[in-house]
């Protein structure tokens, strides 16, 4: 069996590249090459004496050292080092999901968090996102993996510290394997380093990158965290995926992760910017009803007007204005656009200016 088609990889593969603004990429606009080697504090010869042979399977040890640094109490031989969060995943649903497996999750949601458990037999569980925020909600949730994406894409949502800890403690009561998407623990609301429900002692595994939140999609380069015999099988099943990590790759994520306090606040100030702009005029857009500001990551949840289908919005936004969203059906929930945050401040604002001024849209 194979999996349905990626909608919204496909609609970006399609605008990213060509749209004026970009609000439809769920990160940061991205850096070129020497800029990067610059927040990394590398320089081209440091990169020049890397043999181009393979990367240790489970990754460096030296990065490994530098992503357990991020999880309380992990220790490098729970890493490993993965192609972006997508092989991660894939990797950690093949472990974990069987025919007829239960698996909860927060609704809507990234098509590779139920579309590859589906695709291997699993039955998903939608739990809907204006209460998946509160622990007691998980109580009446009966399954056998749960996964709990935080912040949400594509609401932005995450729990309040109170609801946080109670729903941990849920967790651990039950004694369910749990997995934590966290890609955008970089981007909390507030700054600093975003809260963390990976333990592998407790079976609470999880997956995340730092590409989105740093503007380095292009590194490709992702972890699972999990208990060592788990990440033993997942290396094992990583060798007939991709292998290893480019050596280059992996020796710059090094670099970023280790510089990461010297640059990041300069990134949530400029995203937050660009969240607080939208928060102040998003009334002003054509047909829109609703929008939460986002508690953290790079992307929040625009509410259209009743009747409106949100892929001939967003076409006809594009067309007419450059600016490229992406719409609620490629999450499978129509009558919202996905908005992101990511796109450099001016060029945020001169899109927000041509999608206020284009009021024929419908």
């Amino acid at each position: 069996m194979e999996p349905r088609e990626f909608f919204i990889e496909d609609r970006l593969e399609r605008y990213r590249l060509h749209a004026f603004c970009n609000m439809g990429e769920s990160g940061l606009s991205h850096f070129t090459m020497e800029e990067m080697l610059t927040l990394a504090n590398l320089t081209w010869k440091d990169l020049s004496p890397i043999p181009m042979y393979d990367a240790p399977n489970q990754g460096s040890f030296e990065l490994r050292c530098s992503i357990a640094n991020l999880y309380p109490g992990v220790s490098p031989e729970e890493v490993l080092v993965t192609t972006g969060t997508g092989e991660a995943l894939f990797l950690a649903f093949h472990l974990l999901v069987k025919p007829k497996t239960k698996l909860a999750l927060i609704w809507p949601a990234f098509q590779a968090l139920y579309e590859i458990p589906k695709m291997l037999g699993g039955e998903v569980i939608q739990v809907p996102y204006e209460n998946a925020f509160l622990a007691n909600t998980w109580e009446k949730v009966h399954a056998d993996l749960y996964v709990i994406n935080h912040p949400h894409n594509p609401t932005g949502q995450t729990h309040s510290l109170a609801e946080w800890d109670k729903l941990l403690t849920f967790f651990r009561s039950q004694k369910k394997t749990i997995l934590f998407d966290e890609h955008y623990r970089f981007l909390p609301k507030g700054g600093g380093l975003g809260r963390t429900g990976v333990c592998p002692e407790d079976r609470f595994y999880g997956t995340g990158s730092f590409t989105k939140c740093f503007g380095v999609t292009g590194l490709r380069v992702g972890w699972l965290i999990a208990d060592k015999d788990f990440i033993r099988r997942a290396r094992s099943f990583k060798d007939y995926l991709t292998h290893t990590v480019n050596p280059i790759s992996e020796r710059i994520a090094q670099g970023l992760l280790s510089q990461k306090e010297r640059f990041l606040p300069e990134i949530q100030k400029r995203v937050q910017n660009n969240i607080d702009t939208f928060t102040s005029v998003w009334q002003t857009l054509p047909m829109s009803l609703s929008f939460t500001p986002p508690e953290g990551g790079l992307v929040g949840w625009l509410q259209l007007k009743p009747g409106i289908r949100s892929e001939g919005y967003a076409d006809r936004l594009y067309q007419r204005t450059g600016v490229f969203v992406l719409p609620g059906s490629n999450f499978e929930m129509e009558g919202f656009l996905r908005i992101g945050f990511g796109a450099k401040e001016d060029v945020f604002l001169k899109g927000l200016k041509r999608w206020i001024e284009c009021t024929d849209l419908i």
